[in-house]
């Protein structure tokens, strides 16, 4: 029945399907539109008796209003079948860039997933290497989030995620690369030494205090000072983390934590 409906679906806008991709089902159509129309019309015009047109014959022999009108037919049926083709092609094609989409970013925040900022790191570094240039990687973590779920929940914590990872792509350059590591931890590629990557997360704090209230701890790795290898940058900047978080969790200044549409406070309320 579905394909029924596609069938009469394709009548409705018949020959709409590219040309130029499907040229041998074009030139099919005009093909058993012309060569039979012709041909029958030209046999019937040598069985015209004089004095008589050839319309006049084929008005006698309705089998040639058939075979003349047969072609047009399926001249629409393919023109239809094209049709449907293209709304297949274009659904499949729609699907593939769906899963593509699934297979590399995360689906609450919509950055770059784990998987794939792996291998842009993996990609990245080798350019790095060819090209002598440095390269950065910086491992953020949201100072407070905890406080946001225990406090207001998962949903808002979720939109306490996607509040950072706007503020995050705010603050970057078209050369960085965004993704989140997991949990309430992003990763940030920077083409660059430490102190512009340290000047990019300068940015990156101040965009997402003003975004969500919370405050940032992160750490720095690079190629090639910190290692060679993407694990081994990775390790370094988790090191460096690990150490700024420490420094936060000591100094004992808690973050302010802005929370949107909480009932009698639209704006922000402290954690």
């Amino acid at each position: 029945m579905k394909t029924f409906v596609a069938f009469l679906r394709a009548f409705s806008r018949s020959y709409t399907y590219d040309v130029r991709r499907n040229s041998y089902l074009w030139l099919g159509v005009f093909w058993g539109l012309l060569v039979p129309f012709f041909t029958i019309t030209y046999d019937a015009s040598l069985m015209a008796p004089e004095g008589r047109g050839t319309l006049e014959v084929m008005r006698a022999h309705p089998i040639y209003l058939v075979l003349v009108g047969h072609p047009i037919l399926l001249g629409i049926l393919f023109g239809a079948m094209g049709t449907v083709r293209a709304d297949l092609e274009f659904e499949n094609g729609r699907l593939i860039k769906t899963l593509e989409d699934l297979a590399m970013t995360d689906p609450l925040t919509g950055l770059y997933n784990r998987r794939y900022i792996s291998e842009a790191l993996k990609n990245m570094l080798e350019s790095a290497r060819r090209n002598r240039h440095p390269l950065s990687v910086i491992l953020i973590d949201l100072n407070g989030f905890k406080a946001v779920n225990d406090q207001y929940g998962h949903p808002r914590g979720d939109r306490v995620l996607c509040d950072a990872a706007t503020a995050l792509r705010s603050a970057l350059r078209q050369s960085d690369v965004l993704g989140r590591h997991g949990g309430d931890e992003f990763i940030l590629l920077d083409p660059a030494d430490r102190s512009s990557a340290t000047r990019l997360l300068e940015r990156a704090v101040e965009a997402v205090g003003v975004g969500t209230g919370l405050s940032l701890s992160a750490g720095i790795g690079c190629w090639p000072e910190d290692g060679e290898t993407p694990d081994e940058i990775i390790a370094a900047a988790d090191r460096a983390l690990g150490a700024s978080k420490r420094k936060s969790h000591e100094s004992r200044t808690l973050p302010r934590v802005r929370v949107f549409g909480d009932p009698g406070d639209p704006t922000q309320r402290g954690a």
